[in-house]
Protein backbone atom coordinates (compact mmCIF):
# COMPACT_ATOMS: atom_id res chain seq x y z
CA UNK A 1 0.00 0.00 0.00
CA UNK A 2 1.43 3.34 -1.04
CA UNK A 3 1.39 6.13 1.49
CA UNK A 4 -0.91 9.07 0.74
CA UNK A 5 0.87 12.37 -0.06
CA UNK A 6 0.78 15.05 2.64
CA UNK A 7 -1.02 17.49 0.35
CA UNK A 8 -4.13 15.33 0.90
CA UNK A 9 -3.92 15.89 4.65
CA UNK A 10 -7.17 17.11 6.20
CA UNK A 11 -7.35 20.86 6.76
CA UNK A 12 -6.71 22.52 10.09
CA UNK A 13 -9.35 21.34 12.53
CA UNK A 14 -11.92 23.90 13.63
CA UNK A 15 -12.24 24.54 17.34
CA UNK A 16 -15.52 23.30 18.82
CA UNK A 17 -17.89 25.98 20.12
CA UNK A 18 -17.89 26.78 23.82
CA UNK A 19 -20.18 24.65 25.94
CA UNK A 20 -22.80 26.19 28.21
CA UNK A 21 -20.67 26.15 31.44
CA UNK A 22 -17.95 28.20 29.74
CA UNK A 23 -20.49 30.58 28.25
CA UNK A 24 -22.14 30.99 31.66
CA UNK A 25 -18.77 31.75 33.29
CA UNK A 26 -17.97 34.36 30.65
CA UNK A 27 -21.38 35.97 31.15
CA UNK A 28 -20.86 36.11 34.94
CA UNK A 29 -17.42 37.71 34.56
CA UNK A 30 -18.86 40.26 32.12
CA UNK A 31 -21.66 41.11 34.56
CA UNK A 32 -19.17 41.49 37.42
CA UNK A 33 -17.04 43.83 35.31
CA UNK A 34 -20.11 45.89 34.40
CA UNK A 35 -20.98 46.13 38.09
CA UNK A 36 -17.50 47.39 38.97
CA UNK A 37 -17.66 49.81 36.04
CA UNK A 38 -20.99 51.15 37.36
CA UNK A 39 -19.53 51.76 40.84
CA UNK A 40 -16.11 53.11 39.77
CA UNK A 41 -16.48 54.39 36.19
CA UNK A 42 -13.40 56.64 36.06
CA UNK A 43 -10.97 54.22 37.69
CA UNK A 44 -12.10 51.25 35.60
CA UNK A 45 -12.40 53.28 32.40
CA UNK A 46 -8.96 54.84 32.81
CA UNK A 47 -7.37 51.49 33.64
CA UNK A 48 -9.05 49.85 30.67
CA UNK A 49 -7.92 52.65 28.38
CA UNK A 50 -4.31 52.42 29.59
CA UNK A 51 -4.29 48.62 29.33
CA UNK A 52 -5.90 48.71 25.89
CA UNK A 53 -3.31 51.20 24.66
CA UNK A 54 -0.47 49.04 25.94
CA UNK A 55 -1.90 45.91 24.32
CA UNK A 56 -2.41 47.75 21.02
CA UNK A 57 1.16 49.11 21.04
CA UNK A 58 2.67 45.70 21.80
CA UNK A 59 0.46 44.04 19.17
CA UNK A 60 1.56 46.58 16.55
CA UNK A 61 5.21 46.03 17.47
CA UNK A 62 4.84 42.24 17.12
CA UNK A 63 3.00 42.60 13.80
CA UNK A 64 5.84 44.75 12.44
CA UNK A 65 8.44 42.23 13.64
CA UNK A 66 6.61 39.38 11.89
CA UNK A 67 6.17 41.46 8.72
CA UNK A 68 9.93 42.17 8.64
CA UNK A 69 10.65 38.48 9.18
CA UNK A 70 8.27 37.52 6.36
CA UNK A 71 9.80 40.13 4.06
CA UNK A 72 13.32 38.86 4.76
CA UNK A 73 12.15 35.38 3.72
CA UNK A 74 10.20 36.40 0.63
CA UNK A 75 9.93 33.59 -1.89
CA UNK A 76 10.36 30.83 0.67
CA UNK A 77 7.61 28.27 1.21
CA UNK A 78 6.96 24.85 2.64
CA UNK A 79 9.07 23.48 -0.23
CA UNK A 80 12.31 24.97 1.13
CA UNK A 81 11.29 23.90 4.62
CA UNK A 82 10.72 20.30 3.51
CA UNK A 83 13.99 20.23 1.54
CA UNK A 84 15.90 21.04 4.74
CA UNK A 85 14.51 17.83 6.30
CA UNK A 86 15.32 14.29 5.20
CA UNK A 87 11.81 13.43 3.99
CA UNK A 88 12.85 9.90 3.06
CA UNK A 89 13.28 9.31 6.79
CA UNK A 90 10.76 11.74 8.32
CA UNK A 91 7.02 11.42 7.69
CA UNK A 92 5.90 14.20 5.33
CA UNK A 93 2.56 14.41 7.14
CA UNK A 94 4.47 15.48 10.27
CA UNK A 95 6.46 18.03 8.27
CA UNK A 96 3.31 19.57 6.76
CA UNK A 97 1.34 19.51 10.03
CA UNK A 98 4.11 21.28 11.95
CA UNK A 99 4.66 23.88 9.23
CA UNK A 100 0.98 24.71 8.69
CA UNK A 101 -0.03 24.72 12.36
CA UNK A 102 2.92 26.90 13.41
CA UNK A 103 2.40 29.27 10.51
CA UNK A 104 -1.31 29.53 11.32
CA UNK A 105 -0.56 30.31 14.96
CA UNK A 106 1.51 33.38 14.12
CA UNK A 107 -0.80 36.38 14.14
CA UNK A 108 0.39 38.08 11.01
CA UNK A 109 -1.29 39.63 7.98
CA UNK A 110 1.03 37.72 5.66
CA UNK A 111 2.27 34.17 6.24
CA UNK A 112 5.75 33.93 7.71
CA UNK A 113 7.86 31.24 5.99
CA UNK A 114 9.37 28.97 8.62
CA UNK A 115 12.81 27.45 8.83
CA UNK A 116 13.91 24.37 10.76
CA UNK A 117 16.36 26.55 12.68
CA UNK A 118 13.67 28.93 13.99
CA UNK A 119 13.65 28.94 17.78
CA UNK A 120 10.12 28.40 19.06
CA UNK A 121 10.34 30.87 21.96
CA UNK A 122 12.93 33.38 20.82
CA UNK A 123 12.04 33.69 17.12
CA UNK A 124 8.36 32.68 16.99
CA UNK A 125 7.48 33.89 20.52
CA UNK A 126 5.51 30.77 21.44
CA UNK A 127 5.17 30.02 25.13
CA UNK A 128 4.91 26.50 26.54
CA UNK A 129 1.11 26.61 26.90
CA UNK A 130 0.57 27.72 23.30
CA UNK A 131 2.99 25.07 22.11
CA UNK A 132 1.20 22.34 24.08
CA UNK A 133 -2.09 23.24 22.39
CA UNK A 134 -0.43 23.37 18.97
CA UNK A 135 1.25 19.99 19.42
CA UNK A 136 -2.14 18.38 20.04
CA UNK A 137 -3.44 19.83 16.75
CA UNK A 138 -0.25 18.86 14.90
CA UNK A 139 -0.38 15.30 16.18
CA UNK A 140 -4.05 14.99 15.26
CA UNK A 141 -3.43 16.16 11.70
CA UNK A 142 -0.30 14.01 11.29
CA UNK A 143 -2.09 11.03 12.83
CA UNK A 144 0.38 10.68 15.68
CA UNK A 145 -0.31 9.44 19.19
CA UNK A 146 0.66 11.69 22.10
CA UNK A 147 0.48 9.00 24.77
CA UNK A 148 3.74 8.41 26.64
CA UNK A 149 5.54 11.48 25.31
CA UNK A 150 7.93 11.27 28.28
CA UNK A 151 9.40 8.13 26.67
CA UNK A 152 10.32 10.17 23.57
CA UNK A 153 14.10 10.79 23.53
CA UNK A 154 13.44 14.44 22.61
CA UNK A 155 11.01 15.02 25.50
CA UNK A 156 11.90 18.33 27.16
CA UNK A 157 14.58 19.08 24.56
CA UNK A 158 12.50 20.69 21.80
CA UNK A 159 13.65 24.26 21.13
CA UNK A 160 13.50 24.65 17.35
CA UNK A 161 10.98 23.91 14.61
CA UNK A 162 13.21 21.11 13.30
CA UNK A 163 13.36 19.48 16.73
CA UNK A 164 9.57 19.70 16.93
CA UNK A 165 9.31 17.83 13.62
CA UNK A 166 11.68 15.16 14.94
CA UNK A 167 9.75 14.92 18.24
CA UNK A 168 6.43 14.29 16.49
CA UNK A 169 8.03 11.92 13.99
CA UNK A 170 9.28 9.71 16.84
CA UNK A 171 5.80 9.48 18.35
CA UNK A 172 3.92 6.33 17.26
CA UNK A 173 1.33 6.51 14.50
CA UNK A 174 -2.31 6.22 15.39
CA UNK A 175 -3.88 2.91 14.47
CA UNK A 176 -5.44 3.22 11.04
CA UNK A 177 -3.20 6.23 10.24
CA UNK A 178 -1.56 7.05 6.93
Amino acid sequence: MQKQASRFMPPVAARPPLRWPARFLIAMVALALLGVLWVHPFAVGGSALALGGLVAALGRREALRLARLAQSRAGESICQFARSIDCRRVDTWVVRAVYEELQGSLSSAEPVPLRVTDHLQRDLRLDADDLDDLIVDMAQRARRCLAHTSANPLFGKVATVGELVEFLHVQPRLVGGN
